[in-house]
């Protein structure tokens, strides 16, 4: 019966009552440990590998164990509305205004900040393609309890930063990034922030810490886009839907009958793109998770598409590839800082072999696998903000 496929259904992701109940206290071991059991094997993390795995299986036990728990009331935090989730992870709590806001360019981009006030360095985090700062609500929090200074920037066109139609590009992003780290966190000679980076936010991050490296202390890519091969041209390592249908940016704006029909055809399909894209956002982001995806995350990506400049600038972000003009091996290369790569293991896109490649370039990076998604600051926060700490940690002040 259709009862019955469902409770089958339930049971084999873990969600039965009575299992999760009999695993929640081996769960919330593993949760308070944070999956530090990856460190324990060579500084690729390999040895620890299978522990690491274990734990973050745990901890996603007891999310679910936990998962009948009434909604928590929201903790104010220096100013910053908190919450807990069902497993009692704390993260920032969604709102539909957005948050703080700064001039770059004459256009007012939004960004999170918590720790402002703390001692310990300062941490500028950068979001991926199609995601903004709220993305980062687990790693705001955590690292602001532990004492440093946390800045979550909205590039320009994402999330709650204003949809304008720019000539985006890999160097624009990463412009703004400095920026942003030098005016908002205050990133100097003297006072240099670490700066991690998710998907096409690492390849910002990348740019920011290789052109910067004067007010940049280390960095993070979490599981980085770009193409490292050495022979690899600037751009995407293999093109959307999106990207092929508008093509390049050289041969858009022209004056002839030919450059208009093209860039009409251009907009046209980005828009459909952009509306089948809309309707299926959780479906792909549950693609690219290894847990279970939140409606609030669905709903904070929903919210940015909705801006009625949404759409054009939909047409302007997947030109921005053709437009980069830099090849991530060369700002990989440039990089002689402290370098830590942040993998979600189960990322069908950015897979380990990619990070294995980095690695090739820049053998004394540091290596940590973690158990989740594409995105496994938001996947598995528990265990990538613990890795962040230690990375941060190795470092030193």
């Amino acid at each position: 019966s259709a009862s019955a496929s469902s409770s089958s259904s339930a049971a084999a992701r873990g969600r039965g009552a009575g299992r999760a109940r009999a695993m929640a206290s081996v769960g919330a071991k593993y949760s308070s440990l944070g999956c530090r059991g990856v460190f324990a094997g060579d500084a690729r993390g390999r040895d620890g590998r299978g522990w690491c795995a274990r734990a973050q299986r745990g901890d996603y036990i007891a999310r679910e164990a936990s998962a009948v728990r009434s909604p928590a009331e929201v903790i104010n935090f220096e100013g910053l509305q908190l919450e807990m989730d069902e497993s009692g992870a704390e993260r920032v709590k969604l709102q539909v205004e957005g948050w703080k806001r700064w001039t770059w360019r004459g256009y007012e981009c939004n960004y999170i900040s918590a720790g402002e006030n703390n001692d310990g360095p300062i941490v500028t985090l950068v979001h991926g393609f199609g995601a903004h700062s709220y993305h980062w609500r687990y790693t705001i929090p955590a690292l602001a309890r532990a004492g440093y200074r946390v800045y979550a920037l909205c590039m320009l066109g994402y999330g709650w930063s204003p949809k304008v139609e720019e000539e985006y590009s890999m160097e624009f992003w990463g412009q703004q990034v400095i920026d942003f780290s030098r005016e908002v966190a205050g990133a100097t000679a003297e006072d240099k922030t670490f700066i991690a980076g998710n998907s096409i936010g690492a390849l910002a991050a990348l740019y920011a810490a290789s052109t910067a490296p004067d007010s940049c202390k280390g960095l993070i890519l979490v599981n980085s886009a770009g193409n490292f091969e050495p022979d690899a041209a600037p751009g995407p390592e293999k093109k959307t839907l999106a990207q092929q249908a508008v093509g390049n940016a050289d041969d858009q704006g022209g004056d002839t009958i030919m450059d208009k029909l093209r860039e009409t055809f251009g907009r046209v399909t980005a828009t459909g793109i952009f509306y089948f894209t809309k309707v299926r956002i959780k479906t792909i982001l549950q693609q690219v998770y290894e847990f279970d995806v939140d409606d609030d995350l669905v709903k904070s990506i929903d919210l940015a598409a909705q801006d009625p400049g949404a759409i054009g600038t939909f047409y302007q972000l997947s030109l921005a590839g053709s437009r980069t003009k830099i090849k991530p091996s060369d700002l990989l290369r440039d990089w002689t800082g402290p370098l830590m790569l942040l993998w979600g293991e189960k990322d069908p896109w950015m897979t380990p072999t990619k990070a294995q490649r980095i690695l090739e370039i820049k053998p004394n990076a540091k290596y940590v696998p973690v158990l989740g998604g594409h995105c496994p600051h938001d996947d598995c926060p528990t265990a990538s903000s613990d890795a962040m700490k230690a990375f941060f940690a190795d470092v030193g002040a």
